[in-house]
């Protein structure tokens, strides 16, 4: 198989026989392209947005294995460089114009102008190293958010991560992780049926992941709340009742007075381990699971 042998340059506008409307910032960011606007999508879109052009055919094997790997990172990147796809049994000038002599042939155009490309179908990570080398650290818009979120909340600033967040997941509806944190700060917060309810639109994978059934142990101990006073001279009348002790510890915990809980939960199954099958036991590991197991106190 020949390589091409690529441009210097990118080709002016002049060898273009038809012009389209310009992108603007909506634009979807993997486009399907051909002569009538290749300058639009593609030439003139890369003064402000990286464009990598894959020249691909349907009756090529490699294609088919690198087109979904480009349009992943496409999407997962999100706006931070535009994927246009060029059929060369479709657009057979545009592959001429490029001297395009086998496919995949991938192009990378900055500020109008060819800056580098590659042939044959890369594995995800070095098409990685290859993105990363023109446009930085792949971040994408979700994992910036989600940053974003994160330091708000450790200066204080809850509420205004929360807004954020509901801003970011209302526009990218997909991206189920941030609405994971959405859910983790609203209850955080106190607001708890809010909390429920993103949690309940989150995919049967991520309510079984380690995070999702973290949350939902949370949801279950902000459910029982209570009301701390009333538990606790409950507790105090009655202090061998293991019962209304555990539902107390529980209920500190959710409230956020962890090691207040945890000694009282301790004091339980102190008293009786195996009381109802064990459930000091199991308020125990299901407290540590919640709060994390490298936290200071569950260590």
């Amino acid at each position: 198989m020949e390589h091409p042998q690529r441009p210097a340059r990118a080709p002016a506008a002049s060898e273009f026989s038809a012009q389209a409307p310009g992108a603007d910032a909506a634009a979807p960011t993997i486009i399907d392209v051909d002569a009538s606007n290749f300058e639009a999508q593609v030439l003139l879109r890369s003064r402000s947005t990286p464009v990598l052009v894959d020249f691909w055919a349907t009756w090529c094997g490699p294609c088919k294995a690198l087109s979904p790997v480009l349009e992943k990172l496409a999407k997962e990147m999100n706006g931070a460089f535009v994927l246009a796809k060029v059929d060369i049994d479709k657009s057979p000038e545009l592959a001429e114009i490029f001297q395009i002599q086998s496919v995949p042939s991938v192009l990378l155009l900055k500020g109008g102008r060819f800056v580098d490309g590659f042939l044959g179908a890369l594995p995800e990570a070095q098409l990685r190293q290859f993105l990363s080398k023109h446009l930085g650290p792949l971040t994408s818009p979700a994992e910036a958010a989600r940053k974003q979120a994160l330091e708000l909340e450790a200066q204080g600033k809850r509420a205004e991560a929360l807004q954020l967040l509901r801003a970011h997941t209302k526009a990218h509806h997909g991206d189920e992780e941030s609405r994971l944190l959405l859910a983790r700060m609203l209850l955080a917060e106190g607001k708890g049926e809010e909390a429920q309810l993103v949690y309940d639109k989150l995919s049967a994978a991520l309510k079984e992941s380690a995070d999702g059934q973290a949350l939902a142990g949370q949801l279950q101990f902000g459910q029982k709340k209570g009301d701390l006073e009333r538990l606790a001279g409950l507790v105090k009348s009655s202090p061998d009742d293991l019962g209304r002790a555990l539902e107390f510890g529980k209920a500190l915990v959710a409230s956020g007075k962890h090691e207040q809980g945890l000694e009282v939960l301790f004091g339980a199954a102190e008293k009786d381990l195996t009381y109802s099958d064990g459930a000091p036991r199991k308020a125990l590991i299901e407290t540590f699971g919640i709060l994390g197991w490298e936290n200071p106190l569950v260590v």
